[in-house]
């Protein structure tokens, strides 16, 4: 862990700002044998999309391990060390066959799975394609995504489906942005709500609606067992009292609710926008692997554009580095917000506060599955639902309160009261629950 380095106290002392300050290895170092290297490989990880395979290997970085993505002629998705442990060449320039992948060089074939079934210019009786296996990791395909796990193979866990990511009529269009920094400053990102006043609104320009310029009153919650954290983030605007409600799942999961939500009308539990990961790259590079969300209940404005989507471009302002360096210096985004903190941010020389309170629980959640896989412990998960499913909270609720005050505390109150139904009903299908939440929230109200 890093420790806070004394700050400056007197004015134009920049000689005397410190200098040489380590980064937080303990949460900033990702690759193999790292502390937290090992503990983001005890989770299935997005790696690429699947629109990503054709009929040519995909050449990835995942973890600061070098790989070969491929789709082999009988459908099956293969992820291999990259370099072939015959010679060395990569097998990116490999040729992808009915079963597996084939090395250009030597002609040698690796299953999905790693075993050798070929090497074809060894003597007929070579036992040399069964003295051993190419590394190889084992792969899911869900919903326009391939994802890995890369951990210990005794150790795999089931993979987790998220009950936002089951609704039913609900279109998720594959997303994934390259962020030139480490994968700490994306991660931290969905946890820090007033970002979103400031960066997305006061600042400059409203990058969504003029509603999000509203000061909000937040609180934080850590998720059963320790598996992650959300908010409450209630504002009013105008006659109605908007509780929105982000969520981050560790390692690296966040959902953000509708980007383009308007809070003009009663709203109860529109689900996620964005449900993404921050997948590191190596230490200096993370790839955003997502989702957008669209259905009946989202973007009531139609804002959205699925044409927009897909690899290194979304459908909203300030994400990716495709704008000139100028555009992100008069109205910068999240890409320049956080890509700007530099390679990797130096913890001790930054300020917390206490609209950092999420940053600080993220860390420390970071910190203890951490420190947990170190000793030999599993990291704690979202416990299923009855479904099957991991249950999640995030989503809007948006409710008339007329001419009641305009009080912070009671925003407060019942922003807590709402965030405290959405927990409590969350072993129940999406239909239920969100009749539910609106009964209760209305009889919350009524009682009040």
């Amino acid at each position: 862990m890093s420790e806070r380095v004394a700050m400056l106290r007197e004015p134009y002392a920049g000689y005397r700002q410190p200098r040489g300050v380590a980064e937080d290895a303990e949460l900033t170092h990702v690759g193999p044998g790292t502390p937290c290297g090992e503990y983001l490989r005890r989770f299935w990880q997005p790696v690429c999309m699947t629109g990503q395979l054709t009929d040519l290997p995909l050449a990835l970085t995942v973890m600061g391990e070098n790989l070969v993505a491929f789709r082999d002629r009988s459908g099956r998705i293969g992820l291999l060390n990259r370099h072939c442990s015959h010679r060395g060449a990569s097998l990116e320039f490999g040729i992808v066959s009915d079963r597996g992948i084939r090395c250009c060089y030597h002609g040698w074939l690796f299953d999905v799975d790693g075993r050798i079934l070929e090497t074809p210019g060894e003597p007929p009786d070579s036992p040399l394609k069964d003295g051993f296996v190419h590394g190889a990791y084992p792969t899911r395909e869900y919903k326009g995504l391939v994802f890995a796990y890369m951990g210990p193979p005794g150790a795999k866990p089931d993979f987790p489906v998220y009950d936002s990511l089951e609704l039913p009529d609900n279109e998720m269009a594959p997303y994934a942005i390259h962020y030139p920094c480490n994968w700490l400053q994306v991660n931290e990102n969905p946890v820090d709500p007033y970002h979103s006043v400031f960066l997305h609104s006061r600042v400059t320009e409203a990058h969504f609606d003029v509603s999000w310029g509203a000061l909000p009153v937040v609180e934080w919650h850590a998720k059963a067992g320790g598996a992650g954290v959300h908010l409450t983030n209630t504002r009013r605007w105008k006659n109605h009292l908007w509780t929105r409600i982000n969520e981050w799942v560790a390692p690296n999961f966040a959902q953000t609710p509708d980007i383009y939500q308007n809070p003009d009308r009663e709203k109860f539990f529109v689900r996620a926008g964005l449900s993404k990961w921050a997948v590191p790259v190596d230490d200096t590079n993370t790839m955003i692997i997502a989702w957008r969300h669209f259905n009946d209940d989202l973007d009531a404005d139609g804002k959205g554009d699925r044409s927009a989507i897909g690899f290194n471009k979304v459908d909203f302002l300030g994400q990716t580095g495709a704008r000139s360096y100028e555009e992100g210096q008069r109205i910068p985004g999240d890409y320049e917000a956080q890509v700007g903190q530099g390679p990797i941010n130096i913890h001790a020389l930054g300020t917390l506060g206490y609209t950092d309170t999420g940053v600080a629980l993220l860390r420390r959640t970071l910190r203890e599955g951490i420190r947990a896989v170190g000793e030999g412990r599993d990291p704690p998960v979202l416990a299923p639902t009855p479904a099957g499913h991991a249950p999640t909270q995030c989503g809007d609720v948006i409710v008339d309160v007329g001419d009641m005050p305009d009080d912070r505390e009671i925003q407060g109150e019942i922003g807590r009261a709402i965030g405290r139904i959405v927990v409590e009903t969350d072993n129940l299908p999406y239909a239920e629950r969100r009749a539910e939440i609106e009964r209760r929230v209305r009889m919350y109200l009524a009682e009040r």
